[in-house]
C-alpha cells in the first residue's frame, strides 16, 4: 500500500476517534498535549517522506538523463562508424536501429519521468 495511502487510512481513523468522542480531544482520553504531540509526530514524518522523495526524484532523474545520453552517443557511434564505413551494416538494419532506438528511448524516458514526477 502507498505510504500517501496509509498516511491517509491513519488519519481517518485517528479523525474517527476524535469525532467519537464530541469532536473533543480530551473526551478521548487523550489529553491536549497527547493529540498536539501525535499531530505534530505525523507532520514531521509526512515532511521527512516529501524530502525524502524529492532527494530520491533529483537522484533518479540525473541517471535516467546520463543513461539516455550514453545510449544516444552509442546509437551515434554506430552511424558515424558506418558512415566512415568501419562498420558493415545493411541499410535496413540501419534504418531499423535508428528509428526502434529513438522510440525506445523517447518512450523509456517519458514513462519514468511520469513516474518519478506524477502531476497532482
Amino acid at each position: 500500500m502507498p505510504e500517501n495511502e496509509e498516511s491517509e487510512k491513519a488519519k481517518d481513523v485517528f479523525r474517527k476517534l476524535i469525532e467519537s468522542s464530541a469532536t473533543n480531544p480530551l473526551n478521548s482520553g487523550l489529553s491536549q498535549n497527547e493529540f498536539e504531540q501525535y499531530d505534530k509526530e505525523e507532520r514531521r514524518t509526512r515532511l521527512l517522506g516529501l524530502t525524502q522523495d524529492i532527494q530520491e526524484r533529483k537522484k533518479f532523474a540525473q541517471r535516467i538523463f546520463w543513461m539516455v545520453v550514453m545510449w544516444l552517443f552509442v546509437i551515434l557511434g554506430i552511424i558515424v562508424l558506418e558512415g566512415l564505413h568501419l562498420l558493415d551494416i545493411p541499410q535496413a538494419v540501419t534504418i531499423a536501429l535508428i528509428g526502434s532506438t529513438t522510440i525506445n528511448v523517447t518512450a523509456f524516458f517519458v514513462i519514468v519521468t511520469k513516474y518519478l514526477f506524477p502531476g497532482k
